[in-house]
């Protein structure tokens, strides 16, 4: 019997507004401000199926019929969102091996997920069906063969975001009072990239 191969794609969702990137003179406390609201928790209203649904309108966009029965068709489970967790923005996305191209394109050229409609606030850009839309960035951080090499990826970058967010909160408050007390002067923070350089050499795994 002839196994159906799957690939699992790891993406979170970031949020990058320009009224809340740091400036080059910003103070520590305001640069952690902005990575937080840039890794900012994901409305409840994407759920695993919404998700699936944007991603085979998306691939139908921009390949057509084509790109769709290369997904299975249209109404077909072919993309299965096998994750989402909105409190950290990350999803795990499972498709045919053949055509997981097609869905991280797709993924690249998203730019809004739905958004609770708050009181108060602007008309904004709305769905078709009502909805209100949040701008938003969809990176894939990583394209598994199994479902356990991209959970153990999630977990691990979770980890590191959560020792790099204490690193800078310790980091903040010692250099905001050390150099305040030498200068009189607040330190500048030292902004680092969230993806290591040693992560594109093995973001693609071959594993079947």
């Amino acid at each position: 019997m002839v196994r159906l191969k799957n690939r699992y794609l790891l993406l979170d969702i970031l949020y990058p507004d320009q009224t809340t990137l740091p400036s080059s003179k910003t103070v520590s406390t305001e640069a952690l401000a902005a990575q937080l609201a840039i890794h900012a928790p994901t409305s409840n209203a994407l759920t695993p199926g919404l998700l699936a649904k944007m991603i085979r309108e998306e691939v139908g966009e921009m390949y057509g019929d084509w790109g769709v029965g290369k997904l299975g068709g249209a109404s077909a489970t072919g993309v299965q969102v096998k994750y989402l967790s909105p409190a950290t923005s990350t999803a795990i996305v499972r498709c045919p091996r053949a055509s997981f191209r097609l869905v991280w394109s797709a993924l690249t050229y998203m730019s809004h997920v739905p958004a609770v409609l708050e009181p108060g606030a602007g008309p904004g850009q709305r769905r078709p069906n009502g909805g209100r839309e949040r701008p938003c960035v969809f990176r894939v951080l990583r394209v598994s063969g199994t479902m356990r090499k991209a959970e153990e990826e999630a977990i691990r970058r979770a980890r590191r975001e959560i020792v790099r967010v204490r690193g800078a909160e310790e980091k903040g408050v010692l250099g905001d009072l050390i150099s305040g007390a030498e200068s009189g002067k607040l330190a500048a923070p030292v902004m680092t990239s969230v993806m290591d350089g040693s992560d594109d050499d093995d973001m693609l795994d071959d594993d079947d």
